[in-house]
């Protein structure tokens, strides 16, 4: 029953009650009554609409709670899936691309393993792939996908997920493999850039040849009965093998992009003056050399042994002689062939001669026993740089000589753990030899670690 009130013109207001009719027996006002309460209770309503909202709210706050945990668990997974697939490709790195696949899997797992996630133990798979299905590193055989899957029963979260849910991740790791060459031949365009002739027997361990030069017709040039092994050999031109010349390289390309010069942001050192001039050993000499600015060549025909350090020879000829003896201290030296005008340092190691010379092992020359100056006139004929005459070497180090030709000739037995020849042009004739090994470089990395990709 609704209630108006009306306020009066002389007095308080007067509560005025509309009539009702009124029902004739007292039974049937009860049950009115009743009925009137009944349709006015939603208590009932109330009750089984918080059920059900709390149902759904805790079914929230469950999936909430877990998801949490699914994503802490989830970050815990992630780092064993990547120190797992660094540890595969860390054995590529240490063991070379031609590891057992089954040797990284087993590597992948142990670390997988020691981050917290054993394959088959607690519902956990750990997969290895080498080299990765999918990604941008698929097909590489030097990169390493793992896949560490989890799967976890579901709480709470039942109510909309099922019974459990599969956690996931994925990691890709790469080692970045590049192509070492031992020997590189800079000319652009001159045919027999890189020349084998007479019984010149060359063998490259774990590197190879390049030669820049586009002449089609022989680009490299290999005569008479030269043996040449290398890992592989790259050429922008053309190669010319004749009469019984023997090459065995483990793969052959053609028409490739020229290689970068590897020491072209590097120069002599800056100096002037001369700390020695016209430094001359005699036969029945010993001396031991200091490191400094040599003018007018330095001719060693007797015993030297050369202190660590750079060595600056100014114009002339560094020329050994052919019953020289020289030898090095064990952190190295890089000796650098200058000069100004039409006179340029030039190197001559003459037969008979004992040399054993190490690059320097630190600072930026690292790796490099010879270098010549880029603003050397360019000579790509006669022998201006040579190492000729059955003299035993060892040169462990690179030889540079980027703008004249440099000529092993006549019984030549160079060896050295690695010996690496930058030239513009390189001519093997005679009897000479060449035996290097390459496997890890020197003073230049082939093989970089392995880091995440993916």
């Amino acid at each position: 029953m609704f209630e108006f009130i009306k306020p009066t013109a002389s007095g308080p207001a007067t509560r005025i009650a509309p009539s009702i009719p009124q029902i004739a027996t007292a039974g049937c006002a009860t049950s009115g009554s009743l009925l009137r309460r009944i349709s006015r209770d939603e208590r009932g309503a109330t009750a089984i609409m918080t059920a059900l909202v709390s149902v759904i709210l805790i079914g929230f706050v469950g999936l909430g709670t877990e998801v949490g945990m699914w994503y802490s668990e989830r970050r815990a997974m992630q780092t064993a899936s990547d120190a797992a697939a660094v540890g595969g490709a860390f054995k590529i790195y240490k063991d070379g691309k031609s590891v057992a696949t089954s040797t990284v899997e087993t590597a992948a797992k142990k670390d997988s393993k020691l981050n917290g996630f054993e394959d088959l133990v607690n519902d956990v798979t750990v997969t290895v792939n080498r080299p990765p299905t999918t990604g941008d590193n698929a097909g590489d055989n030097a990169a390493v996908e793992t896949i560490v899957a989890k799967k976890r029963a579901t709480l709470l979260s039942s109510f909309f997920l099922g019974n459990e849910v599969k956690i996931s991740v994925r990691s890709v790791a790469t080692v970045k493999v590049v192509k070492v060459y031992c020997v590189i031949a800079l000319s652009p365009h001159d045919e027999a850039a890189l020349f084998f002739g007479g019984t010149a027997d060359v063998l490259l361990k774990n590197c190879g040849i390049i030669v820049n030069s586009d002449d089609a017709d022989g680009a490299m040039t290999a005569t008479g009965a030269s043996v040449v092994g290398a890992t592989f050999a790259d050429v922008v031109g053309g190669i010319d093998q004749s009469n019984n010349a023997d090459l065995d390289f483990g793969e052959v390309n053609t028409g490739v992009d020229p290689a970068d010069d590897p020491y072209a942001d590097l120069d002599v050192p800056t100096g002037s003056g001369c700390d020695y001039d016209g430094v001359q050993i005699s036969s029945n000499q010993s001396a031991t050399l200091s490191p400094g600015r040599y003018c007018n060549g330095l001719k060693i025909l007797g015993t030297a042994h050369f202190e660590a350090g750079e060595y600056v020879i100014v114009g002339g000829v560094f020329d050994v002689g052919s019953q020289a003896h020289i030898t090095t201290d064990s952190e190295g030296v890089t000796i650098f062939l200058t000069g100004s005008g039409s006179d340029y340092a030039t190197v001559a190691i003459n037969g008979g001669a004992d040399v054993n010379i190490l690059a320097t092992t630190e600072g930026q020359y690292m790796g490099i026993a010879f270098f010549q100056d880029r603003a050397a006139p360019v000579i790509d004929s006669g022998s201006p740089n040579k190492f000729n005459g059955g003299s035993t070497m060892e040169i462990t180090g690179a030889i540079y000589i980027p703008r004249q030709m440099l000529t092993f000739k006549g019984g030549n037995g160079t060896t050295g753990t690695c010996t690496r020849i930058v030239a513009y042009m390189i001519d093997f004739t005679g009897t000479s030899g060449l035996n290097t090994d390459c496997g890890y470089g020197f003073g230049t990395a082939q093989i970089y670690p392995p880091v995440l990709a993916e």
